[in-house]
């Protein structure tokens, strides 16, 4: 009789124990986005950093469209802090198709502070990726060429 009292004790008190890690691993993962002074663990990955604005948003892009451009965010992805598209047909009424005129900005938020835009420019629907990745490389480009040879910018505006 007195061994059975305490197998309770020891099981109450175990259950209790695992009962309180229990909560304190709930707590932990749902209070990720405090730790690492405010950035959460989920958000740094690439696919948070890449953002549509204008009519054409992410799902307006093919599976392989959006693969290409979260391929080369994640390339990149220690100096992009956050990169915006945005993008719109040129004729906002007209149905869009792989000829449809795109209008298109880029703007680059670069993890030392310092970003990266692109004037307006236009391309068709069906080039719209490979224009969006052609500019973005040959910014990411010159960027670290300018870093490389030890001069700092705010903000970096490559009309060319």
């Amino acid at each position: 009789m007195i061994a059975r009292h305490r197998d309770r004790k020891k099981e109450w008190a175990r259950n209790f124990f695992l009962a309180i890690l229990a909560v304190g691993v709930v707590v932990v993962f749902f209070n990720l986005d405090i730790m690492d002074k405010g950035k959460s663990v989920f958000s740094m990955t690439a696919d948070r950093k890449l953002k549509f604005s204008g009519k054409l948003t992410h799902r307006d892009f093919t599976k392989k469209e959006f693969t290409k451009l979260l391929n080369y965010t994640k390339k990149h992805n220690d100096i992009f802090d956050k990169v915006s598209i945005e993008a719109s047909p040129q004729d906002s009424y007209k149905k869009i198709s792989p000829s449809t005129q795109i209008l298109y900005e880029i703007h680059v938020i670069l993890t030392d502070g310092g970003t990266l835009s692109t004037p307006v420019r236009r391309t068709t629907r069906k080039n719209l990726v490979k224009s969006i990745i052609t500019k973005l490389n040959k910014d990411t480009r010159d960027y670290l060429e300018i870093k490389g040879q030890g001069k700092k910018f705010k903000s970096f505006i490559n009309t060319m």
